[in-house]
């Protein structure tokens, strides 16, 4: 199973990016201050160059083997996940951040005994409950 952000997501990145292309032009055309033009063009390769890839290529894929999730920019990707076979216990749990926000984890405890901690991510959290029943399926022990 491959989860992936539903396509109008990226997509509004990219409207995001051509308005932006587009103020810029007009800008540029009515001979307003450069500054405001440079902003106009500048949010539009941010956003075109950088988010809307990124939110493009990243998925979650669990298959019969693994757990694993390609995230962050198009350039620089990190893969976060795990191995069935190596898997004894899933717990979902809470963490706090420096700021003492909550985000959710998935402390995995492996079968050698080390226990690791995963930041899912959004679209590992907004797949969440499917993917700890198709997990359970596959015999692994999920709780929370």
């Amino acid at each position: 199973m491959v989860y992936t952000f539903p396509g109008y997501v990226p997509g509004i990145a990219i409207a995001v990016a051509v308005l932006a292309a587009t103020i810029g032009a007009l800008l540029l055309w009515k001979r307003k201050p450069l500054v405001f033009t440079l902003i106009a063009f500048g949010l539009s390769a941010l956003v075109g160059g950088f988010v809307a890839p990124t939110l493009a290529m990243d998925r979650v894929v669990l298959d019969d083997e693994k757990l694993e999730q390609t995230t962050g920019f198009w350039f620089a990707p990190t893969v976060k996940g795990f191995r069935h076979a190596d898997v004894a216990l899933v717990t979902i749990g809470v963490s706090r951040d420096r700021n003492d926000r909550e985000y959710e984890v998935w402390i995995i405890r492996m079968k050698n005994g080390h226990t690791r901690m995963i930041d899912p991510g959004d679209l590992w959290e907004m797949n969440g409950p499917d993917i700890m029943e198709r997990l359970r399926e596959k015999g692994i022990e999920v709780r929370g």
